[in-house]
């Protein structure tokens, strides 16, 4: 999909279809530009009381005689409440209206307000057309599949097409996320993710990869990635993707993410209605090569290192076990209570490793890890936990930026009792089920050496929804793309 700008309205072309925004007014809506051409169709429509500009909301009426066959009037909801946010899942309202029409040409008239810059206003309304441009359909058949036609959407209002190019490369990066996650667990393995590590190198001229294979691992004693390996026919793989945008500078940001590409739970197997989406567990990893994507696509001023642990947790004869201890990659030795605890174990080995080998600025790790985040924050944040509070609140305020947003809770050392255990240096679950996000946080942060600052995104509640909404027309969301490649620039 191609977007042009076109910088006033009465040069925009002819197309199949017009997009008019209008905010929500005390008896009807109230136009956010003014379309002379336009207001003998849509006058009518304002006075009869039928489109009061709620959020979402759309109306499509047919035109004759005008540049477009036919004019969707978008609700934006309260300008006054309105956020970017808004913009973005207004818009995205609008596009679900064009899915399955063969309109290949759309005249999308951006809104005016006082609130927002253009390139903000632009970049939230391309964001939120082009995330719901995305559709996984390639198991159905061609008569059911709903697919979008559109080749160009014409920006009217714009003042360039640097900003939509920006957002296109951000969300090539979202969108391989997506993809990755959303394919079968049996297609994205470790090797299946390391291949597209590799792909990403070849790509771009500024990324390295570099994979270390079940031998490699196993000579560099991270035990804790090996012990959830154990009972998977498929070696495990530790993916490390450098990209340099910033070469001469020593800052470097390194993002982990959790690669476990199928979750039975191992022996605490999970039970039907919970095991079904377990490919989705890998939603971290994909996260993080999608942030690679996104950084090499818009040429992003900065220097960043993936490391993704990749494996299955699966169920075998050799399956590691509930009660016995391993030894992680720092030395420190892990009782398990709780073979579904897995991803921390992976984490943990790769944040030593990945911090003694790139000695990072930061570490930022993100991983469906809980489902107690689900239950404490549902699918509308994700849970932020950090040693460092300047970083913090920037991704906070970042998170309100994208619409990615985040929530941040303690690390109160009183927690910790929940991790002691009388054979090893600490359990892998808490003894109880309480605070079981903060104490699988908590775990994480005696990896992090030399009080680096470190963020945690625990992701298990936006990563892979239960259903569509918004501009997520599936259930991979590709979270955390956005958020960490924004807060990275602001970096």
């Amino acid at each position: 999909m191609k977007f042009t700008a076109v910088s006033a309205l009465a040069k925009r072309p002819k197309a199949d279809l017009v997009i008019v925004p209008f905010f929500k007014g005390k008896k009807q809506a109230i136009p956010c530009v003014s379309m002379t051409d336009l207001n003998g169709v849509i006058n009518p429509i304002l006075k009869a009381g039928d489109f009061t500009g709620k959020e979402g909301a759309t109306m499509l009426a047919y035109l004759s005689g005008k540049k477009e066959k036919r004019l969707l009037l978008l609700g934006l909801g309260d300008e006054k409440k309105a956020t970017l946010e808004t913009l973005r899942r207004s818009f995205a309202a609008g596009m679900k209206r064009c899915q399955g029409k063969k309109w290949l040409t759309v005249n999308v008239v951006l809104p005016k307000s006082k609130k927002w810059s253009l390139d903000d206003i632009t970049s939230a309304v391309v964001e939120g057309m082009s995330l719901s441009c995305y559709v996984f359909e390639e198991w159905k058949a061609k008569e059911s599949q709903k697919l979008f036609y559109i080749k160009t959407l014409n920006l009217v209002g714009a003042k360039s097409t640097k900003v939509s190019e920006k957002v296109s490369g951000i969300l090539s990066g979202v969108n391989l996320a997506r993809d990755l996650i959303n394919r079968n667990a049996l297609d994205i393995t470790p090797q299946a993710l390391a291949a597209e590590a590799r792909k990403l190198a070849k790509q771009h001229a500024s990324v390295k990869a570099h994979i270390l294979d079940k031998k490699q691992i196993e000579k560099e004693k991270m035990g804790l990635l090996l012990a959830v390996a154990s009972g998977s026919r498929i070696d495990p793989a530790l993916i490390m993707v450098e990209y340099r945008g910033a070469p001469r500078s020593s800052d470097l940001t390194m993002v982990v993410g959790k690669g476990v590409t199928f979750d039975t739970g191992g022996l605490n197997l999970k039970p039907t209605n919970f095991i079904e989406d377990q490919r989705g567990d890998m939603s971290g990893g994909a996260a993080a090569l999608g942030i690679i994507k996104a950084a090499a696509a818009t040429k992003l001023k900065a220097n960043i290192v993936a490391v993704v642990p990749s494996t299955e947790n699966a169920i075998d004869s050799r399956s590691y076990k509930p009660g016995d201890v391993y030894r992680s990659y720092l030395g420190k030795t892990v009782e398990i209570t709780n073979t579904d605890a897995e991803g921390r174990l992976i984490l943990a080995d790769a944040i030593a490793y990945g911090q003694k080998r790139f000695n990072p600025s930061r570490i930022i790790d993100m991983a469906t890890l809980t489902g107690a985040i689900i239950i404490s924050l549902g699918s509308v944040r994700a849970g932020l936990f950090s040693n460092n509070d300047k970083l913090a609140k920037l991704c906070e305020q970042v998170g309100e930026e994208t619409g990615e947003r985040v929530w941040r809770l303690p690390l109160d050392e009183d927690y910790m009792a929940l991790l002691k255990s009388d054979i090893a240096d600490l359990r892998n679950s808490g003894k109880k089920r309480a605070a079981g996000s903060v104490t699988a946080a908590l775990f994480l942060q005696q990896f992090v050496q030399k009080k680096t600052p470190w963020i945690h995104l625990d992701i298990a509640g936006t990563a892979f929804l239960d259903s569509p909404e918004h501009y997520h027309l599936t259930l991979a969301t590709g979270a955390g793309v956005r958020l960490i490649t924004s807060l990275i620039e602001k970096l």
